[in-house]
């Protein structure tokens, strides 16, 4: 289902005011969310219904459910598993190998609650899907193909206190054969396409240079459906800037030397160019063609000048125009324009190679 230049967001979409307090997106209480219990659900369905409906409107060829119904990517994922004490946490320092600009000071309490890890207390295995409620939603209610997200084995263990592996890579593989699980329940369902988030990849990088391979390897046994791989920057919410990182090639090396169907790249604010794409190799690549740490909507003129640019060295048939990492914290009016503008500025591209 990954068709020629097939548009699509990457992370999540704009998730609105009257769903959840959004400076409290990485709180553990549950204080998130604002509508009262009982009508909890109903305000969830109804926020991931406005983002298929946006999608669909704007012209995604791909779309999700805009990660509505769930806080944060990472912790949704812990449910499902057994082996980790969700309630029992421990303080770590989160140590980036990659060096990132805070916005402001706010940024820091937000960041503290990241050092809140549940503990690895014993055997991880796979319990139950985190993931399925939320995808029949999206497909029973979506027209066109959907994509779904699951969070990568190297980043959930980034978010985790291991007192039972006490080794990164076994507890790592632990984890990506939970995931797999997870990912083959989901595929009985059809999505169109599967997304791992893996910014871990990125910030973590002697990790996945060590068993990086090997652990995609693992995650995608037994899957047919096309799997894409999402190497992040971070929010750009956290950062005041972003900058192309000088190991970044790396990551999509990596990423290119395993058997997963294709990566998806931020590429638009941290200034990359062309050049990063000759490090893919034969896989299908996502590119974020639309800046989100800008409140100004990009032209469709300007995706499409940069979606040439990018067309010299990926061909149409596995390249793909995005949006770089999540949305969640953009007004909807913002996020909406952007989204818009991929797809217009996609179109513009399309015609002039004759595929419409």
């Amino acid at each position: 289902m990954l068709r020629p230049l097939s548009t699509q967001i990457v992370g999540s979409y704009a998730k609105p005011h009257w769903l959840g307090r959004h400076e409290r997106i990485h709180h553990l209480d549950g204080s998130w969310w604002r509508p009262e219990a009982e009508i909890l659900e109903e305000a969830k369905q109804d926020a991931a219904l406005l983002a298929i409906y946006e999608q669909e409107r704007a012209g995604l060829d791909i779309v999700t459910d805009g990660e509505a119904q769930r806080v944060a990517y990472i912790r949704h994922f812990l449910a499902g598993l057994s082996g980790i004490d969700i309630m029992d946490t421990e303080k770590q320092a989160y140590v980036s190998e990659v060096e990132t600009r805070k916005r402001n000071a706010d940024v820091t309490e937000l960041m503290e609650h990241f050092q809140l890890n549940p503990k690895i207390v014993g055997p991880i295995e796979w319990v139950r899907s985190s993931a399925a409620e939320h995808l029949q939603f999206l497909i029973a209610h979506a027209r066109r193909p959907v994509k779904v997200n699951v969070v990568g084995p190297l980043t959930l263990l980034d978010r985790l206190a291991d007192h039972h592996y006490g080794n990164p890579r076994e507890a790592a593989m632990a984890l990506a054969a939970a995931i797999n699980r997870e990912m083959l329940a989901l595929e009985k369902l059809g999505p169109a396409v599967i997304q791992i988030d893996e910014p871990a990849f990125h910030f973590k990088l002697s990790r996945a240079r060590e068993f990086g391979v090997e652990l995609l390897a693992r995650l995608v046994e037994d899957l047919s459906t096309p799997v894409i791989v999402h190497a992040c920057y971070g929010y750009s919410l956290y950062a005041e800037s972003k900058t192309a990182n000088p190991t970044y090639h790396e990551v999509a090396e990596i990423i290119a030397a395993s058997p997963v169907q294709g990566m998806s790249l931020e590429y638009e604010q941290p200034g990359h160019g062309p050049e990063l794409l000759t490090h893919t190799g034969d896989k299908h690549v996502l590119i974020g063609l639309v800046n989100l740490g800008s409140r100004e909507i990009e032209t469709p003129e300007h995706v499409a000048a940069r979606l040439r640019a990018a067309l010299k060295v990926v061909p149409s048939e596995r390249l793909h125009p995005s949006t770089d990492c999540g949305m969640w914290f953009l007004p909807r009016h913002i996020a909406y324009g952007k989204i818009r503008a991929l797809a217009e500025g996609t179109k513009i591209v399309k015609r002039e190679l004759g595929m419409i």
